[in-house]
């Protein structure tokens, strides 16, 4: 029945063999034509003399000589506290290896296309706000100069029947104020243009006064080195990490403070966001209607980083965004054995 199983192979506790099923002689190669085992059953010896060794049931993946992945599984015998003998069994994993495969390149691709929409998303919000600030914002502006003017002509030769358009000019050019207000804030909101001109370490400072203004809830920010530089594309993923992380701290945390802390440290930026309101469980966390953290986490993904989100140890909510800023690439994966 042995011999209609995967490749079994199976030894006495010295590494001796004693018993090799057809599957498994077929997969290593010619077998003694008196024993019927293989002449040469592995060629991994030291590696299989540590397993033996650690006499501990073991199974991994290896690459076979003829391209194939196997699955090897080691099975210590034992009878009481000795060991007695060894079992090995190999099964062809090839295909599940090749659909992982697969499905870490779809979803590399699907990061690669997230983080170029990304990338449009921000150099299209870059151009609407210098157009929103370059030409309409220039065009209210000579309109409030215009209505400004005329009023100071009206009241030159102003006459008790014009009075009441004088009034109407001064509310018309009150009213352009506050478009050119509003507009400076959408402008801003698209693109921060401290971003764009004093870095990160400046736009998290800005940001963190605004917040705290609007809020009164108090905001501190430290920054080592304080001078902390990046290039455009990581300080825009974590602007808009820190926009969303404030943004959950005004609806859900109830806190009356938050610290903000980034610094660069051994290949990676870390940039923390701490509130000391009423905190996060698991379940949310792990929500899939929790849009904000998963946009979070995927704009960090795209350089190879994550976002934590997590109870701070002091009461209320941590978030911690990790990005890599080393050139090097991400360290690999842990690669296959190889059979020679």
């Amino acid at each position: 029945m042995l011999d209609h199983l995967d490749p079994v192979l199976v030894e006495r506790a010295d590494g001796t063999p004693v018993f090799a099923n057809s599957e498994y002689v077929r997969l290593v190669g010619p077998s003694d034509p008196v024993s019927g085992l293989p002449s040469h059953p592995v060629s991994d010896e030291p590696r299989r003399a540590e397993l033996r060794a650690g006499g501990v049931r073991v199974s991994q993946r290896i690459a076979w000589r003829d391209g194939r992945v196997l699955r090897r599984d080691y099975l210590p015998v034992h009878a009481g506290e000795s060991l007695v003998g060894h079992v090995w069994r190999y099964l062809d994993v090839t295909s599940e290896v090749l659909a992982e495969q697969r499905w870490r390149a779809s979803k590399d691709r699907l990061r690669e296309l997230s983080a170029h929409a990304e990338t449009a998303r921000e150099e299209e919000r870059r151009r609407l706000a210098r157009t929103l600030h370059d030409e309409l914002g220039q065009r209210m502006t000579s309109i409030r100069l215009e209505l400004l003017s005329a009023v100071d002509l009206f009241r030159a030769t102003v006459t008790p029947a014009q009075v009441g358009i004088v009034d109407r000019l001064q509310a018309a050019a009150g009213l352009v104020d506050v478009g050119i207000a509003m507009l400076r804030q959408l402008t801003t909101t698209l693109r921060p243009p401290v971003l764009d001109h004093l870095g990160l370490v400046e736009a998290i400072r800005w940001e963190a006064r605004i917040f705290e203004s609007r809020t009164r809830i108090r905001c501190r920010v430290t920054a080592r080195p304080h001078d902390l530089k990046l290039d455009a594309q990581r300080s825009i993923a974590l602007y808009r990490i820190l926009l969303e992380a404030l943004t959950n701290v005004t609806r859900h945390a109830e806190a009356g403070a938050v610290r903000i802390g980034i610094m660069r440290h051994r290949g990676v930026v870390l940039m923390k966001v701490e509130d000391n309101g009423r905190g996060i469980t698991a379940e949310q966390i792990a929500s899939p209607r929790t849009m904000g953290l998963l946009g979070m986490r995927e704009r960090a993904l795209v350089f190879g980083g994550d976002v934590r989100v997590a109870p701070a140890p002091r009461g209320g909510t941590r978030v911690l965004a990790i990005l890599p800023v080393e050139a090097d690439r991400p360290a690999p994966r842990p690669t296959l054995e190889t059979r020679t």
